[in-house]
């Protein structure tokens, strides 16, 4: 009786056909590739202008919306705490507690710096720990790079300046997802960002 011999435990590298665990390739544009080759083949793939991959489910225009609009309702209650807190030593209900403006600026351009601090803080921490913000978990969303890999911080911190650009050009930034084959904000063009479905990256 002839014995079969045993299956493969792995996989080849589609750019140099070697042999590796599944978990030592990364699939790009519907390639398996191996770390060694995974540059050159992402450069190559960039530059003939095709998707990373193409089973990704890009979060479209009103999903990211909802998202946003979930994280201002948090960051909006965390305003509000603040306000109470450092207006508070300013004055009460019944009366000033300092009569001079310049006490009453002061508390308010803290307010405002506090709460500038803490909405960088949140999005840059949640989207270099967990690829998302509370609200973008909530709609089942997260941030990713171009290759698959998660985002670190130089580009969380440019990705959340991206966006105050966004704002200040009356929110053409965000606009232009909607238009966009892959999605993208102008955030995401500039950081080489991807918004997708977390149920698709479990199938890719």
């Amino acid at each position: 009786m002839i014995q079969q011999a045993p299956a493969p435990s792995g996989l080849a590298c589609s750019q140099c056909g070697r042999m590796f665990a599944h978990s030592d390739l990364v699939q790009i544009a519907g390639n398996w590739v191996c770390g060694g080759c995974k540059p050159a083949f992402l450069s190559r793939v960039m530059a003939s202008g095709a998707s990373a991959n193409t089973q990704w489910q890009y979060g479209g225009f009103w999903i990211r919306f909802v998202a946003v609009f979930l994280d201002g309702i948090l960051l909006q209650l965390v305003r509000v705490a603040l306000s109470l807190l450092i207006l508070g030593i300013v004055t009460t209900p019944f009366r000033p507690r300092s009569s001079t403006p310049a006490a009453f600026s002061g508390a308010v351009l803290t307010l405002t710096l506090v709460t500038f601090l803490v909405a960088f803080l949140y999005e840059v921490i949640m989207i270099r720990y967990f690829g998302a913000t509370l609200g973008k978990m909530a709609v089942g969303v997260k941030v990713i790079r171009t290759d698959g890999s998660a985002v670190g911080w130089g580009i969380s911190v440019g990705r959340y300046f991206m966006k105050i650009i966004s704002y200040i050009i009356l929110f053409i930034g965000y606009i232009i997802a909607g238009f966009d084959p892959e999605k993208r904000a102008l955030h995401d063009r500039a950081c080489d960002t991807r918004v997708v479905y977390k149920r698709s990256l479990a199938r890719a």
